[in-house]
């Protein structure tokens, strides 16, 4: 046998065995190459679910408000539950005292023709770990968020809720919903053999929504609710509101309710009459229209008119002559009476919508009421006299205030501003929707408002060292019982703005139901003050007027109202001659209340 024969049999021999190899690889990846690939993607392969979380909602400041984080949802499959009852007993009851629940409601809860049921939404990580020890294999876990507050109850019912599937339900959460939705995405993922991810899909989109920016500073909002709870727990009040804004953009600041709902905002959802704070808008239009010279003395009748058999209107002080300033400034009904019957119903009610009422102001806010304004056909002499004073017409706390900025920004309304923008985004404009009146009456008007303060029945709302500007009003609310206006329940309010030369901030204090006082100027107007104190030492607001000076022995009854009748104020007696060494000069300090002596009320009305 030849050399090259037995090389060549002995290379047959060795690649004989190849040819099956190679004709099975051939149909492997050929005929089985569908089937082998399906199998491969079965035990390596899982798709899952990514929630991309909602949108943040954060202050002026990027401080957050509320965000989402992630949550786990624990589920429970009936069909692979055990079918004998004493192991499905057990295993209901291993699951009940791990998770807390209460084995009596899961139970009823089984009781469907649906194959899963929640055992628990949003649960933490713990209650997961926990869960997953038990080994169940009827027990599964479902990738969830959770929205998250981090201060609690502030701004709770401007901000609203979400429901459990993550939807807005009220307040910024619903009007924003669209926006700040997150999602669940589907994503495909490969597992090594111990069943670890070793790479997912990239092509989908996982980035969150934009951030939602307001106009809220959560200070300011602290600042708010603070004075708002402290000055509900000295009059016992039934519920409350403060709003601060800044009066040349419209921005919101503050908006601070209570109760503390976080399922309806009442500053735009409830109406009330807004009594002596809307005289300034009857001023307004008696001054645009010609209807009362600066200087024109009214009769107001010593405090009792009678305007018809059965109606009578009373002032809180008894006052004959009085000018428009001074009309304002005591707060009479009677005088104000008479301005809007010299208006009369046209030209009234058409004052009152330029300033903003009658309808709704734009806020971003779901259920806003555009308030209740008299029509003015068939108005008669009765109604007209009780609305010109704030009696027999509805508004929205945001609508009240945003009169006030319009005359502290010299004369333009504004839509009221409560989110700034999307992150990334410029801020979105202010809108300036009117002029109020001509500038010559904006500025009357501004004056009328600083002598309330000063030396009329805003007393208790003066800051030392800096000029503020306001009205008060006391409305009677409606006895359901009777249908009449009750004589001992009250909505006390204060509405004004500090600097009142360069005013910075416009501030709504509205107390409802008070049990511990009834006047503005007792109830509503001291927490004005206090406001506006930490809100001037926060911003290092300079003041604009010399700091009181007060001495040692001098009494410190400051801050505290009296009743609401007249009484003269008593001149400062400022000490005289050299100071004694032993009796060196206080430091003044511009956080110290105003020094007061009197506090009449500004607008009980009748």
């Amino acid at each position: 046998m030849r050399p090259s024969f037995r090389l060549h049999l002995a290379l047959f021999l060795c690649l004989a065995p190849l040819v099956p190899i190679v004709a099975r690889l051939f149909y492997l990846q050929t005929v089985r190459s569908d089937a082998l690939s399906e199998r491969v993607a079965h035990s390596t392969e899982r798709s899952a679910l990514v929630i991309v979380p909602r949108g943040r909602i954060l202050d002026r400041n990027g401080r957050i408000l509320a965000q989402s984080l992630p949550a786990w949802s624990g589920f429970l499959d009936l069909k692979v539950l055990p079918e004998d009852a004493r192991t499905r007993n057990e295993t209901i009851a291993r699951i009940v005292e791990t998770l807390s629940l209460d084995a009596r409601e899961l139970k009823s809860r089984m009781n469907t023709t649906r194959r899963t049921i929640w055992l628990k939404r949003k649960m933490t990580l713990d209650e997961v770990q926990r869960l997953k020890a038990l080994s169940i294999p009827a027990v599964g876990v479902h990738a969830d968020e959770r929205r998250y507050y981090p201060n609690e109850g502030l701004a709770r019912s401007l901000l609203g809720f979400v429901r459990s599937d993550g939807g807005g339900l009220a307040g910024i959460e619903y009007e924003f919903n669209r926006a700040l939705i997150g999602k669940a995405i589907e994503v495909q993922l490969t597992r090594d053999g111990a069943g670890r991810p070793i790479a997912g899909s990239a092509e989908t989109d996982r980035r969150p929504p934009a951030d939602l920016i307001l106009s809220i500073d959560r200070t300011v909002q602290f600042f708010a609710e603070e004075a708002l709870d402290e000055g509900m727990r000295k009059t016992r009040a039934g519920s409350g509101i403060v709003i601060v804004q800044d009066p040349a953009t419209g921005e919101i600041l503050a908006l601070a309710e209570r109760p503390n709902d976080p399922k309806r905002t009442a500053s735009v959802q409830d109406v009330f009459e807004p009594g002596s704070t809307f005289k300034i808008v009857t001023a307004a239009a008696a001054l645009e229209e010609g209807a009362v010279k600066p200087e024109e003395l009214i009769n107001c009748e010593n405090g009792l008119w009678q305007l018809s058999p059965r109606v009578t209107i009373k002032d809180h002080e008894k006052k004959k002559m009085l000018t428009l300033t001074e009309i304002i400034q005591h707060s009479s009904n009677i005088g104000t009476a008479k301005l809007g019957l010299r208006l009369g119903p046209q030209r009234f009610v058409e004052y009152c919508r330029r300033f903003g009422f009658g309808y709704k102001t734009g806020a971003p806010l779901p259920g806003e009421s555009a308030g209740i304004l008299p029509p003015v056909k068939g108005m008669r002499e009765v109604k007209l006299a009780n609305a010109a004073f704030g009696q027999g017409i509805a508004v929205t706390a945001l609508q009240l205030i945003g009169a006030f900025s319009a005359i502290a920004n010299g004369g333009t309304l504004m839509e009221p501003r409560l989110v700034l923008r999307s992150s990334g985004e410029a801020d979105r404009p202010a809108v300036s929707l009117r002029p109020i009146a001509h500038p010559a009456t904006v500025a009357k008007l501004r004056r009328m408002l600083e002598l309330v303060v000063e030396s009329g029945t805003g007393l208790p709302a003066a800051v030392a060292g800096y000029s503020a500007a306001g009205k008060t009003g006391t409305a009677e609310k409606v006895d359901p019982q009777t249908r009449r206006y009750s004589t001992t329940d009250y909505i006390a309010s204060f509405v004004g703005y500090i600097p009142a030369r360069k005013p910075r901030f416009t501030i709504l204090v509205l107390i409802d139901s008070p049990r511990v006082g009834e006047y503005g100027s007792e109830v509503a107007a001291p927490i004005f003050a206090d406001i506006a104190r930490k809100l001037l030492a926060h911003f290092a607001v300079a003041p604009d007027r010399p700091l009181p000076l007060r001495w040692e022995g001098e009494p410190k009854n400051r801050n505290k109202p009296a009743a609401p009748h007249n009484r003269p104020r008593s001149p400062r007696k400022t000490p005289s001659g050299p100071l004694p060494a032993s009796r060196p000069l206080p430091r003044p300090s511009f956080l110290q209340p105003a020094r007061v002596s009197t506090a009449d009320d500004a607008g009980r009305s009748a």
